[in-house]
């Protein structure tokens, strides 16, 4: 558990770029579970995945 105020909350967030606002929607979601989720399958080496050149055949 952390302690921090509402108002330190608010703060930190009207202090964020529009890109960090939205990484932060995101993990917030249930798509943020699936991000999570997909980056520790990636760190954990489970899972291969494609390279942007078998993607798109280049």
């Amino acid at each position: 558990m952390i302690d921090i105020s509402l108002n330190n909350i608010a703060q930190i967030i009207n202090s964020m770029s529009s890109q960090e606002i939205e990484t932060l929607y995101l993990l917030l979601t249930e798509e943020g579970k699936e991000l999570l989720q997909r980056k520790n399958d990636m760190d954990s080496k489970r899972i291969k995945f494609m390279t942007r050149e078998e993607v798109f055949n280049v």
